[in-house]
């Protein structure tokens, strides 16, 4: 008899060259505005538990049609949000990112795909 159970198999995850081969789109649910310094303004509705949505009804009367969330993003965050258009991959918006600023491609890939990746955490972008 087993006292504990063997951890799940892990699946593979995509190789790096198909990682940089997708093409990031913004999720069709977000609202975003670019204001006059040229940062974008990110608004999403936030994922709430039933549970927690139940209690939170419970005790509040004015509750609002939708709970969301706004996100301000910096210069160079705003830069790479316009990059997403879902016709480029997640190279080639490393390489105009790179060609805009002063960093090498190295240092770009792994800002932007640290970027792009928490973009997907939220449910803004989605990657085809």
């Amino acid at each position: 008899m087993k006292l504990f159970k063997s951890p799940p198999p892990k699946t593979p995850g995509l190789s790096r060259d198909d990682a940089l081969a997708c093409i990031p789109d913004i999720a069709p649910s977000i609202e975003w505005q670019a204001d006059d310094s040229g940062t974008i303004l990110v608004e999403y509705q936030l994922a709430i538990k039933p549970l927690l949505l139940a209690i939170f009804r419970r005790f509040n009367k004015n509750q609002p049609k939708r709970m969301t969330r706004k996100l301000q993003l910096d210069s160079l965050g705003s830069r790479v949000w316009t990059y997403i258009d879902g016709k480029r991959t997640v190279s080639a918006i490393i390489s105009e990112f790179a060609l805009e600023t002063t960093i090498t491609r190295q240092e770009a890939e792994q800002s932007v795909t640290t970027f792009l990746r928490e973009l997907g955490k939220r449910g803004l972008i989605i990657l085809r």
